[in-house]
């Protein structure tokens, strides 16, 4: 037969009795402590995964705004040169009708100074002729007689705005 040892049989009752405290007091608690661990990552990356999601969603919206506020900036520059061209146009306009007018004004003047000389030079012509016709006559002659010189030296000349004096 076999011979068992009372030393062996204590041993394996007490590593038997050792087991289940160390599994009941030791490997529960561990076991228990790792689960919650493991459910507390578990719960840190769902919430790294939501702040993820949150965060692209929040990209894509500035994107958006960004593209928008582009959009608009540009078309804000081109309304402005629009505007600008309008401006710079009316500007031009203006200037020409301003430069019309006073070319005309000119043209005007130009006019009138050119008949003011003409009557000036028609008056020194009529008396520089009476001056030559005493001369000639060798005397002085009165004033009729200077008015039917003038006017018959008018119209020998060719003036008919002046034929209408006598």
């Amino acid at each position: 037969m076999i011979k068992i040892d009372i030393n062996l049989v204590f041993t394996i009752i007490n590593l038997l009795v050792l087991y289940l405290m160390m599994k009941k007091f030791l490997f529960g608690p561990i076991i228990n402590v790792m689960d919650q661990r493991k459910a507390m990552i578990d719960q840190q990356f769902a919430e790294a995964k939501e702040r993820q999601d949150n965060a692209k969603e929040l990209q894509e919206q500035y994107e958006g705004a960004l593209r928008s506020a582009k959009e608009e900036s540009y078309q804000i520059m081109e309304q402005a040169k629009k505007e600008a061209k309008a401006q710079a146009d009316n500007t031009v306009k203006e200037t020409e009708a301003r430069v019309d007018a006073m070319l005309a004004k000119a043209q005007e003047d130009i006019r009138m100074e050119r008949e003011n000389a003409m009557r000036q030079m028609k008056g020194d012509v009529a008396s520089l002729a009476m001056e030559a016709a005493a001369k000639i006559m060798g005397k002085n002659s009165g004033a009729d007689q200077d008015l039917s010189l003038y006017d018959q030296f008018i119209e020998e000349a060719g003036d008919p705005d002046d034929s209408d004096r006598r």
